[in-house]
């Protein structure tokens, strides 16, 4: 990876200056607005009907009468302590001074370690409860048939299984299954495991960021992708291994995208074999393949294929695979469709989650990145970042995701996280600093106020 580059930029003319204030004013007071409503608009749907199950709308809590509870913990000091590392790194130049591997690695540990101290804000059980809950997979295990008769009879015996096993497909419950072989047993290799998801996630993603726009979008976009509200979520589910799955898949793809001939084909292939596998963890994987067509697409306008052509290779070899052992994805898809509306999806009418998932997304990804999408003006961010908006988009209009979208949709949010690099570009370190002291004083205070159900 190459050396540091000069990152000033000539300051805007007044007049665009005042017009993108404007604009960015606009956008926030809309969002405000929204989420001030789905708040008040939910909480009254919560009592009329109170099985919708939110108590923190819009968001979900832990107790679906009131999830919200301001408590102390001395993991909240731990996040405050990593978030002004990150920000002094900005603000003094560091990031700017150091080698690129440096900057990855740096941004990867500290992704990891925000996310648990946030956690740990309820100590021990703050990271546990994710993994150790009876609605999670885990609690599926001593009941579940042999790896092979669990996933050729999954769509008949789907009821004898936990909401989130009901929820997805087979494949992550085949994993803590070949975990438990090896004696790898219990809670903690479950979060262990999602835990090194939340820092795979940043290392994939600027990985990405790197192969597709170059160096100093990296250190613009490293500290936006570490200091995020949604941070809250990805160390306490299985969503959190999806996530980093999927921004792996990207990643070598991307990388085969920069070659050609047979490096390129056998990346190309790597990728597809995660991105075929993330389809097997969640059925979202079908939207989220947006992303790595988005870049796809652009490198077919310089007849770069080979990657291309070896992800789909990858991609359908494990379709086949699951295919031979008993499970068509199209059919999992379905049943677990029906599974959807037969429960708390038919209480939670689209006419409020059409407003709140929206609300809900607003809220995770914080306002720095909601900042920073209305300031990117680089085409190639937009590759990466357009590719999650629309993921995010098509998810959202299949109605498939009414509510609890803060986990959900953490597939997407990275790919909008990086937009945060923009300010950097705009504002100068002085500004982009001080944007990442409010994206981070939103995630801490939120984990302040929110007792979540992950």
């Amino acid at each position: 990876m190459e050396r540091p580059a000069h990152t000033d930029v000539a300051p805007a003319a007044p007049h665009r200056r005042h017009r993108r204030w404007l604009v960015t004013a606009i956008v926030f007071a809309a969002a405000a607005a929204l989420i001030a409503y789905t708040v008040e608009r939910g909480r009254e749907l919560q009592r009329v009907s109170p099985e919708v199950f939110l108590g923190a709308a819009p968001l979900v809590g832990r107790s679906f009468r009131d999830g919200w509870d301001w408590r102390f913990g001395w993991g909240l000091i731990g996040a405050g302590a990593i978030a002004a590392l990150v920000i002094a790194a900005v603000h003094s130049g560091w990031i700017q001074r150091v080698r690129l591997r440096t900057v990855v690695a740096s941004a990867t540990v500290a992704a990891a370690a925000f996310a648990v101290a946030l956690a740990l804000t309820d100590g021990i059980d703050g990271v546990l409860h994710g993994a150790a809950d009876p609605t999670e997979y885990l609690a599926n295990l001593p009941g579940a048939p042999p790896p092979g008769e669990f996933v050729r009879t999954f769509i008949d015996r789907i009821d004898d299984y936990s909401v989130h096993v009901r929820g997805h497909p087979p494949g992550f419950l085949v994993l803590l299954q070949a975990m438990h072989a090896l004696g790898l047993r219990g809670a903690w290799p479950v979060a262990i495991l999602s835990i090194a998801g939340a820092g795979v996630v940043v290392a994939a993603t600027l990985t990405t960021v790197w192969a597709v726009a170059g160096g100093d979008w990296v250190r613009r976009s490293a500290p936006f992708v570490v200091l995020t509200p949604y941070a809250l979520w990805l160390v306490t589910s299985a969503d959190s291994v999806y996530t980093a799955l999927g921004a792996t898949g990207v990643a070598l793809l991307a990388l085969g995208l920069r070659t050609h001939g047979r490096r390129g084909a056998l990346l190309g292939l790597a990728a597809g074999l995660l991105l075929g596998s993330l389809l097997f963890g969640t059925y979202l994987g079908a939207v989220f393949l947006l992303v790595p067509a988005a870049i796809a697409g652009r490198a077919l306008r310089q007849r770069r294929v080979a990657a291309t052509l070896g992800a789909a290779a990858g991609i359908g070899t494990v379709v086949i695979v699951f295919l031979v052992a008993g499970f068509w994805w199209v059919d999992g898809a379905h049943r677990t469709r029906v599974e959807y509306w037969e429960g708390t999806a038919q209480f939670r009418h689209w006419g409020y989650f059409g407003w709140s998932n929206i609300a809900v997304a607003l809220i995770a990804i914080g306002p720095a990145t909601l900042a920073g999408l209305v300031a990117l003006r680089d085409r190639r961010m937009w590759w990466l970042v357009g590719g999650g908006l629309a993921a995010l988009s098509a998810s959202h209009l299949s109605q498939f995701t009414r509510g609890e979208v803060e986990r959900i949709w953490l597939l997407f949010f990275p790919w909008l996280a990086i937009a945060g690099g923009a300010l950097v570009v705009r504002a100068g370190r002085n500004r982009a600093s001080a944007w990442l002291a409010v994206q981070a004083a939103c995630a801490i205070a939120l984990q302040a106020a929110l007792v979540s159900k992950w």
